[in-house]
């Protein structure tokens, strides 16, 4: 077998290797192991009423079946908990490993000699070998990944012109988090026909719709989607930066006002954003823009975990494996800041999480404010060379 065959499979072995390893010796967020196992012991008619999930996000139907998977598998085979539970998620990554294999290989198309082989290799070793998603999904337990697979597969589909394919993984990452819909304006614009675009968008909707359809019967549309309201973190990017300001300078008050005016200015770019990319020209769309738009998303959340810091690495593998290693560079001391000083378990570590003085929030701020302005101007970079079809890294 040609080194660009065997690239995929030597990637995916060496990314579940070092999450396999790195499982052994952490341990997942105390809080999302727990809402995990409430949700897997949840029956099905009482997914968004039932008081243990009262505080918790119980998560979409998909997720909810394959976490009810995880549980009865460990029922039959024995083993930890946050063994099982943290299982999917290494899943995704190692399957993004192979993709981001297999979409180099693509672009080395024709290439004689070993220069494809070689390329595909590094870009499945440079998701493989990334500290940062090891630690999301690994350590933490985050399924993103998942998501983040389905959404690979989705525009490498797409290469081909397989509309109904790229859709029907588009529906998987959608039925699996909310946060992919925003991306199928930019699956939209690589195809060309009303058919092909219809069929996509059909496949991408209808079945997570048709999935949710039951609880909303069940439960009813206000209880569903206000208990799938949008809650996110405070504790990374410019929501974070500006709460140690507010605890700093004891402000509560203008530091609530501020993060509101924040959160609500970016759910307005966020829905601007959203309905520009649906009206755009969509001639010369570039494989590049999935990874600006999660940038985007990850810029202008009004509320930031530290799993969205892997959205953009992880796209930016579909047309430039070098972005994807400088937007991982840039988000990793981001991540080790918060793992270290509110979840080192992922870490491997077994200390208690650090009394926060004042010195360590001004230096986590700092942190925050950097990354979160390091990534709003390489956003801005990048959004010229979006009309062609590769970026410059």
């Amino acid at each position: 077998m040609k080194l660009r065959g065997a690239a995929p499979w030597i990637a995916a072995a060496v990314g579940l290797g070092v999450r396999l390893l790195w499982m052994a010796f952490s341990h997942p967020a105390s809080f999302d192991l727990e809402s995990y196992v409430r949700v897997a012991a949840c029956p099905a008619a009482r997914l968004y009423t039932a008081p243990a999930l009262e505080g918790r996000y119980p998560y979409l139907p998909l997720w909810w079946s394959m976490l009810r998977a995880c549980a009865a598998a460990r029922s039959c085979l024995g083993g930890l908990e946050e063994f099982w539970y943290r299982l999917p998620a290494v899943a995704g990554d190692t399957a993004i490993c192979a993709l981001a294999a297999v979409a180099a290989g693509r672009r080395f198309q024709g290439v004689e000699g070993k220069r494809a082989g070689v390329a595909a290799l590094a870009a499945g070793l440079c998701w493989a070998l990334n500290p940062a998603a090891v630690l999301v999904s690994a350590g933490h337990g985050q399924f993103d990944a998942l998501a983040l697979a389905l959404l690979l597969g989705a525009f490498l589909a797409l290469e081909r012109k397989a509309a109904s394919w790229a859709g029907a993984a588009f529906a998987g990452a959608i039925a699996l988090k909310t946060w992919p819909l925003f991306l199928l304006p930019f699956a939209w614009a690589r195809l060309e026909g009303a058919r092909d675009r219809g069929r996509c968008v059909a496949w991408a909707l209808v079945p997570p719709a048709l999935l949710l359809l039951p609880w909303l019967l069940i439960s009813g549309p206000a209880v569903v989607f206000a208990r799938l309201g949008y809650s996110g973190a405070n504790a990374l990017g410019l929501s974070g930066a500006l709460k140690i300001v507010g605890f700093l300078l004891r402000a509560a008050a203008p530091w609530r006002a501020a993060d509101a005016a924040w959160r609500i200015g970016c759910l307005l770019a966020i829905a601007a954003g959203f309905v520009w990319a649906w009206l755009r020209p969509s001639k010369g769309a570039s494989l590049a823009a999935p990874a600006w738009a999660a940038l985007g998303l990850e810029v202008f959340a009004p509320g930031l975990s530290v799993q969205y810091l892997i959205w953009a690495p992880a796209l930016a593998l579909l047309d430039a494996p070098a972005l994807s290693l400088r937007l991982s560079a840039a988000a990793l001391p981001t991540v080790l800041g918060y793992y270290a000083l509110l979840q080192p378990g992922a870490l491997g570590a077994t200390y208690s999480p650090p009394t926060q003085t004042v010195p360590l929030l001004a230096a986590w701020g700092l942190v925050n404010l950097a990354w979160w302005a390091w990534s709003l101007r390489e956003w801005a970079r990048l959004a010229p060379r979006l009309k062609y079809s590769e970026v410059a890294a």
